[in-house]
């Protein structure tokens, strides 16, 4: 008996998958030509893999006018030639994110590392990128927010808010812009 009903379920698939194609016709392929392509170095390298490219990508990734993104710019600041945050840049960042994630929002955060422009590009980029981690890390840690849920890069010194010629305008452009996106 059970012999015979295995039989027939088997039996039974077999019928379905030879009779469950959704085409009334035959099926047509399409053959598609290989094109050789020339190929640069600059041209198959990783977008952020170079200086030039990843520099060209943070300014094309800034989302200030992005719509439903709320910008939060000059509160988080460094030391000169530092990545390090400081109390007030806790406190800062705590201002910001916490009543977000007490109102249990939907939210993506972006942490745009900035720098003056003392120094050379290519070390303030990597600075600027230290120091978005640096939140990121911090957020992490101190408050089990999700890696997911944000993206720290680079702007270097490509966005100065401030006079880079002086002292206070310098300290103003070592930041973090933290854009809230809803």
């Amino acid at each position: 008996m059970r012999l015979t009903l295995l039989a027939m379920v088997v039996l039974g698939m077999a019928f379905i998958g030879l009779t469950g194609c959704a085409s009334k016709g035959p099926v047509q392929t399409e053959t598609f030509e290989q094109v050789a392509v020339e190929e640069t170095a600059e041209d198959i390298s990783e977008p952020c893999t170079n200086l030039e490219r990843a520099l060209a990508r943070a300014e094309e990734m800034t989302h200030d006018k992005y719509y439903g993104a709320t910008q939060y710019d000059g509160a988080i600041q460094f030391a000169f030639d530092s990545y390090m945050l400081s109390a007030e840049a806790k406190k800062a960042i705590d201002a910001v994110v916490l009543p977000l994630l007490e109102a249990d929002k939907n939210f993506f955060l972006e942490l745009q590392g900035h720098t003056d422009g003392f120094g050379e590009e290519a070390y303030n980029f990597q600075l600027g990128l230290n120091r978005a981690r640096a939140v990121m890390g911090y957020l992490y840690q101190e408050h089990g927010f999700s890696l997911q849920r944000m993206n720290g890069f680079s702007c270097g010194e490509l966005k100065p808010v401030a006079d880079n010629d002086f002292e206070d305008g310098r300290a103003e452009n070592r930041r973090v812009t933290v854009v809230v996106i809803e």
